[in-house]
């Protein structure tokens, strides 16, 4: 799954859980879910991060 598509469920997710609609069980499993999400996406922008400084650096030298 991309960057993009996991930040578009990850989007869905709050809105579920922003709803008031889910039962308790349903917004535990959503909030892991959305949770898991949101680290997968920032490891994805540390790793591009890291990856632009090392091409800036390299670029510099």
């Amino acid at each position: 799954m991309s960057y993009e598509e996991k930040m578009d469920l990850l989007e869905s997710i709050v809105k579920k859980l922003e709803s008031g609609k889910l039962s308790l069980e349903e917004s535990i499993e959503m909030f892991e879910r959305g949770t898991s999400l949101a680290k997968e996406c920032y490891e994805t922008l540390k790793n591009a991060e890291q990856k632009i400084t090392l091409i800036s650096e390299s670029e510099e030298n």
